[in-house]
């Protein structure tokens, strides 16, 4: 079966749409650590900036003056910011994501970026911070495995569903406001 060719007819209107997507704000804020992971977080921006985005990174936009766990809440919960990626790599972005887990203002804004042998889906080991990776996944769906290139254990349908659906059962029972 081929597919129809593209209709002159609807070129303007993919033009348009095209370029008020171009024209759409958006306000990025990216966290991580400090050392590699700042000079990878400012050419992640670079990028984003070239694509029409506002990309910031705290480091380099955010006040000095004020404490980083003041100024990064105050400013992640406001309403113009649209998303939060957080590269968890150190003692302190994994502090950073835990904080801004728990205020639902921020929350659903956060990507969490996490080596693959810290998802909670592709590493069968326990612990606090997977757990809260976890119940991250569930409640808002944005907990992902990044990695340069390595080759990452995928769970099957049937390990799969029922972490899943254990974990949306208890945060109904005990955090049902994590559910939208």
């Amino acid at each position: 079966m081929a597919l129809p060719k593209r209709s002159p007819r609807l070129r303007p209107d993919r033009e348009r749409l095209e370029s008020q997507i171009g024209r759409s704000p958006l306000i990025v804020v990216l966290l991580g650590s400090a050392g590699n992971g700042l000079e990878e977080r400012r050419r992640v921006a670079r990028l984003l900036n070239d694509l029409g985005m506002a990309a910031l990174v705290p480091e380099d936009d955010f006040p000095r003056d004020v404490g980083a766990s003041v100024v990064e809440r105050a400013i992640l919960s406001r309403a113009d910011v649209d998303l939060v990626f957080v590269s968890v790599q150190s003692w302190g972005s994994a502090t950073e994501f835990g904080q801004f887990h728990t205020d639902p203002r921020i929350a659903r804004k956060l990507r969490v970026l996490v080596d693959p042998e810290h998802h909670p889906l592709h590493d069968p080991k326990d612990g606090y911070l997977r757990d809260l990776y976890l119940t991250h996944l569930v409640a808002y769906g944005h907990v992902y495995a990044v990695d340069g290139g390595r080759i990452v254990r995928a769970p099957s349908k049937e390990s799969l569903m029922p972490q899943m659906a254990e974990r949306h059962r208890q945060i109904k029972r005990f955090q049902p406001n994590l559910i939208r």
